[in-house]
């Protein structure tokens, strides 16, 4: 037993830091899809920020020295634990809500209820009169002496729970196929393994009859930390495959190395630190620059192996992407070639003829696939007279001459064609100052010929590629590619085609964006509504343009709020002055203001219910274009 409990305790521990540590890289990896307002992901963070101020705590506790440190720890501790039920049910709200089925009023009244009763609990908490005392258990730690308020917290604990259970089961009934059951399965087992991973060890903890038994406390902390660092991963990656434009295997593949290169190797190197430190202590041997050593030793040795094994977790099953498909993948990445590696070679290249043939100046001039000349790249000692001017007149010029070299008075220019049965495609040309034909006996012709038909094969396949790229990127825009990404069992809506119900506050802030860039602007050419079928509708009747589309889509939602009679400066012609003013007629702040002789305040407080009455308007012409 003087061996088990120590290293056990060791374990725990160290599963403990390694919890703190997934739980935080799996909330920054989520904290990415935030900036498209990705509900699941929003609704994720709450629960991943509890879990790691839980297991951050416990884990800084064990090293706290004194009674007021330990203390802290315990109420930061219990911090994070009166914010997580409360977290899941929210998160549970939203997967149902994800799913198809309309939250009621009174559902959003709980919340905001369950919200101020976690205030009140942590106001309880950090007042001392939800826990009346700390005490340490022998070979267990520390623990919170519960108060007469604290079975209020277990009410509220359970209730949150209870609800959550109870939107995940919904939740779960609303799926019909194996495949959608799996994934959502996923969600479930992450979020309810969180709960009951960390609240078992917490009520054991409390000094009940398992602190009579140290090995059972501890194996079950070692357990229970096990099965919340893999729920925590699981719940990251379910979560992530439902926020994101990316397929399963990209999603999978990129949480795996962020936690390999992260917590997993930041784990594994605080595990060997910490049996050396234990060690040494029981064996009184002078570890002194030891850890350091061994820190970064065990750093380097981990991202090496990880790096070695990449390779096989991307092709093998673990990823998904299979090994023809990953034999594929890493062809078309040794045959791209980029910019400055296509510049480099040109340059070089040039600067290898105008060495061989003693020019004094040089250039190779690229033509992509839009037909003008990027790059050109130059080199020697002189320039060429009108160079661009003279590249213009190039390709025609070249094609009348069947390709062949010609001299002037600076020197020779020999065109890069690439010559098909049905098409010869002219890719650039090379350019060599102060030579002349006799430069070209004794096998410095084949030379040439030989370093261009080099050049050839590169710029043909940079060509190819990024032609190739430019018709995948228009396909991959098309709405039937688009659901593809966007459809999952979490978003049934985008995978059948149907629009999804707007939130009101978001698409608020799409017409404020497109009122304020009304008259041109990114807000409004590059504005969600323009995926809207009241837009797309609409775009047939302004010859396809989905900018003045919205623009007509934007007039009419204000023609609606137009009154009966004749206009007038008050009243309730107001809202619709004032959205004409700002907006249509760009008049500024202090004209309008004096105008509807109202206050700058009171215009704003305005503008922003004109905008609101605009945005339900056009949700409800979507709506009935819909049914």
């Amino acid at each position: 037993m003087s061996v088990v409990i120590p290293l056990l305790r060791t374990l725990s521990e160290v599963l403990t830091a390694a919890v703190a540590m997934a739980a935080f890289s799996v909330m920054l990896f989520s904290l990415q899809f935030l900036r498209k307002r990705q509900k699941l992901a929003i609704a994720l963070v709450p629960v991943l920020l509890s879990v790691t101020v839980i297991y951050s705590a416990d884990a800084l506790e064990t090293i706290a020295a004194g009674r007021d440190a330990k203390m802290m720890w315990q109420l930061i501790h219990w911090t994070g634990f009166v914010i997580l039920p409360v977290a899941c049910f929210w998160f549970s709200m939203v997967v149902l809500e994800l799913t198809g089925r309309k939250i009621g009023r009174g559902a959003g009244i709980f919340v905001s209820l369950n919200a101020l009763a976690s205030i009140i609990f942590l106001w309880l908490l950090w007042n001392g009169r939800l826990f009346s005392d700390i005490r340490v258990i022998s070979n267990i730690g520390t623990t919170m002496v519960h108060s007469d308020l604290t079975v209020l917290f277990w009410i509220y604990f359970f209730i949150n729970i209870l609800g959550t259970c109870v939107d995940l089961s919904i939740a779960y009934s609303r799926t019909r196929t194996r495949a959608s059951r799996r994934r959502m399965i996923y969600l479930i087992l992450g979020i309810l393994g969180i709960v009951f991973g960390t609240f078992p060890l917490l009520l054991f903890g409390s000094g009940l009859l398992i602190s009579q038994y140290p090995v059972v406390f501890w194996s079950l902390s070692v357990i229970g930390n096990a099965i919340v660092a893999v729920m925590v991963v699981l719940l990251g990656y379910a979560s992530a495959t439902f926020s994101v434009s990316w397929s399963d295997r990209f999603t999978r593949l990129r949480l795996i190395e962020w936690m390999l290169r992260g917590p997993v190797t930041a784990s594994a190197t605080l595990w060997v630190v910490t049996m050396i430190n234990r060690s040494s202590n029981r064996l009184g041997l002078d570890i002194t620059g030891v850890n350091t050593l061994a820190t970064v030793l065990s750093i380097i040795l981990l991202e090496y192996l990880i790096t070695v094994l990449m390779p096989y977790i991307k092709r093998g099953g673990i990823v998904g992407l299979g090994r023809e498909d990953y034999a594929i993948y890493k062809e078309f990445q040794g045959m791209m070639v980029f910019k400055p590696e296509l510049v480099t070679y040109l340059e070089a290249l040039t600067g290898a003829l105008c060495d061989r043939f003693q020019a004094r100046d040089g250039f190779f001039a690229v033509m992509d696939e839009s037909g003008s000349f990027d790059p050109v790249i130059k080199t020697g000692e002189s320039s060429w007279k009108n160079l661009d001017e003279k590249l213009n007149n190039l390709p025609a010029f070249f094609r009348e001459q069947d390709g062949a070299m010609y001299w002037d008075e600076t020197g020779v220019l020999i065109p890069v064609f690439n010559h098909e049965p049905d098409l010869d495609t002219f890719l650039g040309v090379l350019g060599l100052a102060d030579i002349s034909p006799e430069y070209f006996p004794n096998g410095n012709e084949e030379v040439l010929l030989d370093a261009l038909d080099k050049a050839r094969t590169v710029l043909w396949q940079r060509r190819y590629l990024t032609t190739a790229y430019q018709v995948l990127r228009t396909r991959t825009n098309e709405p039937g590619a688009e659901s593809f990404h966007s459809g999952s069992v979490l978003n049934q809506n985008a995978l059948l085609g149907e629009s999804p119900e707007a939130d009101l506050n978001e698409v608020t802030v799409w017409v404020k964006d497109a009122l304020t860039h009304y008259w041109g602007g990114p807000r409004l050419s590059e504005n969600p509504l323009l995926k809207w079928k009241v837009v797309q509708d609409t775009a047939a009747e302004n010859n396809d343009n989905e900018v003045n589309a919205l623009r007509s889509v934007l007039k009419k939602a204000l023609e609606e709020l137009r009154p009966e009679g004749e206009r007038s400066v008050n009243g309730e012609w107001t809202l619709y002055n004032l959205i004409d003013y700002k907006f249509f007629e760009k008049m500024k702040v202090k004209d309008i203001v004096r105008r509807l002789s109202m206050s700058e305040a009171d215009f704003y407080r305005k503008q922003k219910v004109a905008v609101e009455a605009i945005s339900k308007e056009i949700i409800r012409m979507e709506n009935s274009r819909d049914e």
